[in-house]
């Protein structure tokens, strides 16, 4: 297979080389501010702006087009002038950076190169953001020295872009005779494998329900891989709501790599948690890492070739052997990485969204885990808030630093105020204004725990500016007061920004199994009538659970009166035939209350508790307690939290589960906003808003009963809103609910049930 034309632009080739050794920090205003001077200075004048340029030949047996646009060109001065406009820094330059002017040498070369020209004019400007001046370099040059300065940078690209290429002839090699990772497909499997492969082929989103046990991480992922040796995509992106469900996802990489599989897969983790320093900040002034860390970088790229599997632990010890910012390392990683495992924030969110990917990268493919949780969390990505605590907490701490007279305090307090201020908020341009000053003073003094204000007030200037562009879709939530003041702006309709940020990637599977309604949930996440559906019935015998329904009022005036029946049937369920077992409530203040309950009703019941805010070490603890032994013990958990998805309990590590309400969300103004507008652009929004993510989170927690073949349990659900139409349409068919009307009922039915399992004795119900 012969080597196709190797692309690259000018900037790219440049940068290969010749670089700023250190990270320095960069933002969004600094990328405006240089593309307002870039407009202004073009405008000024008369030379022609934004003039394309391609070059096309051969270096190192290797067709290769370079292209780029000059800033500007005057083919009317003698010699013709290319001028290179830069952002000046604070204090102007005494000579050009290296890179720029490279800029400019490329593009000399290419130009005499299409024109014959002898020789060319070349100038580097720095300029103020209103296009003035504040330093420029010029200098004649003739072809040969452009011509000798060109290749001494293409030499090297063109090296390791090779290197790159035989890299990805051996991965499509070893993926031709990938076979599935398993001996056999479950039911559905093959046609989710088949459905996904059509969407990446289309450029299409399929949306898909997949029930625990399809085995869906590999109907997904091995239709992907092989895209990848198709030419269809370049880069297979596997984005999940938790890091519990990354886990799934790489041992089905790992699974194929052990069957001939060669690719690299990189798990990609977030900065708080690569960082080493006890307060991050990325400055080469206080970080020895940051300082110099593209000089080692490529050193770092080199050895990490010879290992396939990027977890954060080898991204931490190469970062450790060179002395690299793991995090930025590991987005260098992501540029070469055939598979990134990470979260929905690194593809869909505008804040932390990987620009160098899919703003560079053309053929990309999405594949979107537990999707259910994503309307959520890309309103969230979509939104930004500000709190009055938050912003004195800060101020107290910078004003022992800097004093009370210092910028900083004086920003924070001009925030506070206006956050306390009632009507402050229907000013937008002062709310603007007021974070854009305390951004500006940030920058100029530090203080410990900046970079989370400052990324709170990007994220709430950020949706200000959405809001401006449409308006309907978010809303300013303000709610004054001197100790509870919080400022808000809502993201009310995540659609229209999922459908703009999927729309030109090759393909995007959106699965889970709990995504019903699919073509509403089509409609939430960005999708079109073009967009695939796909509903697959699970693949497991439906006599291996028993689904118990005791009507039950959990609503909250009733709440009182409902602690101890639920309670009783808790107990009733676990006595019923003693095993592992967890019981799900909406909250963990009705939690606890049911707990004590429990606790006076049978002191020596083995307990163990879901807490808010467990670490790692505690989570694995509490997993470890259903996993280790075959004990009986009964779980308290929440719904929606860590233990009611993305965990895998197996066999007899959990036989039997018990859900409280039908997990609706608490209603509060913000969520009303949001019911309000699902209202106006999808019909029924208390079924956007209320229902449908309350009944994933049931269907979730649910889903932790069956995981295999072998696999038997009982459900237990109470509360009388699951004989409602539309609660009862949310359930998949293979819940089929048993009415249960009293505590010996449930005995009755859960023995028997298990006596059918264990003896051959048919369960009649």
């Amino acid at each position: 297979m012969s080597r196709p034309a190797l692309r690259a632009s000018v900037r790219a080739l440049v940068e290969f080389s010749v670089f700023q050794p250190d990270i320095t920090p960069t933002s969004s205003l600094a990328m405006e501010l240089g593309r307002q001077g870039h407009l202004a200075r073009q405008g000024e004048s008369k030379a022609r702006a934004e003039t394309l340029l391609t070059w096309k030949g051969e270096c190192e047996g290797t067709e290769v087009t370079i292209s780029g646009r000059m800033d500007l060109f005057d083919d009317s001065a003698q010699p013709p002038l290319i001028e290179e406009i830069k952002l000046s820094p604070h204090l102007p330059p005494k000579e050009p950076y290296p890179e720029h002017r490279l800029q400019a040498v490329c593009y000399g070369f290419m130009l005499c190169q299409r024109e014959g020209y002898e020789e060319v004019e070349i100038k580097v400007s720095y300029v103020r953001p209103d296009g003035s001046l504040t330093a420029e370099f010029s200098q004649t040059l003739g072809a040969s020295t452009l011509e000798a300065a060109f290749f001494e940078l293409l030499v090297p690209y063109v090296h390791w872009q090779n290197k790159l290429h035989a890299r990805l002839l051996a991965r499509d090699e070893s993926i031709l005779n990938l076979p599935f990772p398993y001996p056999s497909y479950r039911p559905g499997q093959r046609e989710m494998a088949e459905q996904a492969y059509t969407a990446i082929q289309r450029k299409k989103r399929l949306f898909a329900v997949m029930p625990t046990g399809t085995g869906k991480s590999a109907a997904v992922l091995y239709p992907a891989i092989k895209a990848l040796a198709q030419g269809l995509t370049t880069k297979v992106f596997c984005l999940t709501a938790r890091g519990t469900q990354r886990i799934a996802m790489q041992k089905e990489a790992d699974r194929m790599m052990s069957q001939g599989l060669i690719a690299h897969v990189l798990t990609q983790n977030s900065k708080e948690s690569l960082c080493l320093m006890e307060q991050m900040r990325c400055h080469p002034d206080t970080c020895e890492r940051a300082k110099g860390h593209y000089v080692r970088q490529q050193a770092a790229v080199e050895e990490a070739l010879s290992t396939q599997v990027w977890d954060g632990s080898l991204v931490s010890q190469l970062a450790d052997r060179h002395l690299l910012c793991p995090f930025e390392f590991s987005l260098k990683l992501c540029e070469i990485a055939d598979m990134v495992i990470c979260d929905y924030n690194y593809a869909l969110d505008p804040q932390v969204r990987l620009s160098r990917i899919f703003d560079h990268i053309r053929k990309v493919t999405l594949l979107v885990d537990e999707s259910h949780n994503l309307p959520d969390r890309a309103r969230d990505m979509l939104s930004g808030m500000m709190t009055a605590r938050r912003l004195r907490d800060f101020r107290k701490e910078a004003g022992k630093i800097h004093g009370r007279s210092s910028l900083t305090y004086k920003a924070c307090t001009a925030m506070i105020q206006l956050i306390e201020r009632e009507g402050s908020a229907e000013d937008e341009e002062a709310v603007a204004e007021t974070s854009s000053a305390l951004l500006e003073a940030l920058g100029k003094e530090y203080s410990p725990g900046v970079m989370h204000l400052v990324r709170d007030l990007v994220c709430l200037g950020a949706a200000l500016h959405r809001k401006h562009e449409a308006p309907d879709d978010y809303a300013v939530y303000h709610r004054p007061d001197k100790n509870k003041g919080i400022l808000s702006v809502l993201n009310l309709n995540p659609a229209p920004h999922l459908t703009e940020v999927t729309k030109r990637l090759s393909g995007v599977v959106y699965y889970s199994a709990t995504l019903e309604p699919l073509s509403a949930m089509r409609s939430l996440l960005g999708g079109d009538l073009e967009d695939a559906l796909l509903s697959l019935p699970s693949p497991f015998p439906q006599e291996h659970l028993l689904s118990l329904h005791l009507r039950l009022n959990t609503r909250f005036k009733a709440r009182d009166a409902s602690l101890r029946p639920a309670a009783e049937a808790i107990l009733a369920l676990f006595h019923a035939r003693p095993g592992k077992m967890i019981a799900y409530f909406p909250s963990f203040i009705y939690l606890k209350q049911v707990l004590d309950q429990v606790a006076l009703m049978d002191p020596a019941v083995p307990l163990i508790v879901q807490q808010s805010g467990m670490d790692e070490r505690q989570r694995l603890d509490f997993l470890n307690a259903f996993t280790q032994d075959e004990a009986p013990l009964l779980g308290f958990c929440v719904l929606g939290g860590v233990f009611s998805e993305g965990v895998d309990l197996p066999g007899k590590a959990l036989t039997a589960a018990a859900i409280v309400g039908v997990g609706l969300p608490q209603v509060n103004e913000e969520r009303d906003l949001f019911k309000a507008r699902m209202e106006e652009v999808m019909g029924d929004g208390f079924a956007f808003a209320y229902r449908y993510p309350g009944m994933h989170k049931v269907l979730q927690a649910a889903g932790r009963l069956i995981r295999s073949e072998n696999d038997r349990g009982v459900l237990l659900l109470m509360d009388d809103r699951y004989d409602w139409g539309d609660y009862q349409e949310l359930l998949p068919p293979h819940l089929r609910l048993h009415r249960v009307h009293s505590m010996q009922d449930i005995t009755d039915k859960t023995r028997a049930f298990w006596q059918e399992n264990e003896e051959g004795v048919h369960f009649h119900g």
